[in-house]
């Protein structure tokens, strides 16, 4: 049997931790966390992990400095180390001085994620799970929120909306919606990412028309509102 691939999360704030966990949570692999540059330097050393995604600002030892005792040590230089970074000139200078693989800048989207680890460590894509939910959903492309329909499920990565009038592959979303328990809406950019047409062509028969929508950018205070209801839900960990 083939051993599974490893890839080692490390970001101070668990939030992150938890949904890029989520993220990667149905690929063919392990994930193991760390909360520290210095924390993941000793599992890396402990575990020699197959791929590793560090966030660059930590307390004790940032993501840069961990980055490059890795790459100086001559059994762990060979382990991608991929460094998850805000948009400023600063950090991707950081970063390049770090000798890190790649970058990922935040906000990190699920496809994002997932062609990351699956490129280094070539695994096979599998569905991301879905909460079943009947949630109401504004929506609109570009910034128009003319069109509201019910969702069917909704996880960290996106959602399905059951309608009639499925839009086009790849088309720009807004959507505004709330989740059970929460006052506040949810606003946030998003793609279609897939469409089930209606009548003997739908794709998926346990589904309804509609289309499915990966999210792009959730703010880290609708992330927090996601993860609680999914993490109530029995998802969210």
């Amino acid at each position: 049997m083939t051993q599974r691939k490893t890839v080692l999360l490390v970001d101070d704030v668990r939030l992150f931790l938890e949904v890029e966990r989520s993220y990667l949570d149905r690929e063919d692999c392990q994930v193991v966390v760390a909360m520290s540059g210095k924390e993941a330097l000793k599992m890396a050393r402990y575990m020699v992990p197959d791929l590793i995604i560090m966030d660059l600002e930590m307390p004790e030892m940032d993501g840069a400095d961990c980055c490059r005792e890795l790459k100086e040590d001559p059994d762990l230089w060979m382990i991608p180390v991929v460094l998850v970074m805000d948009d400023v000139p600063e950090s991707i200078e950081r970063c390049k001085v770090a000798g890190c693989d790649e970058v990922l800048v935040r906000p990190i989207n699920r496809r994002e994620m997932l062609e990351t680890a699956r490129r280094y460590l070539r695994l096979a894509g599998r569905a991301k799970p879905r909460k079943p939910a009947r949630v109401l959903v504004r929506y609109g492309v570009e910034d128009q929120l003319t069109l509201h329909d019910y969702t069917i499920n909704l996880s960290h990565g996106g959602l399905f909306l059951e309608t009639g009038k499925v839009l086009p592959m790849e088309t720009p979303l807004t959507l505004e919606f709330f989740v059970p328990g929460s006052d506040d809406a949810i606003v946030c950019k998003g793609r279609v990412a897939w469409v089930n047409q209606a009548g003997p062509l739908r794709s998926k028969l346990n589904l309804p028309s509609g289309f499915g929508v990966e999210f792009n950018d959730l703010s880290r205070g609708d992330l927090e509102r996601l993860t609680r209801f999914l993490r109530e839900e029995g998802l969210g960990s």
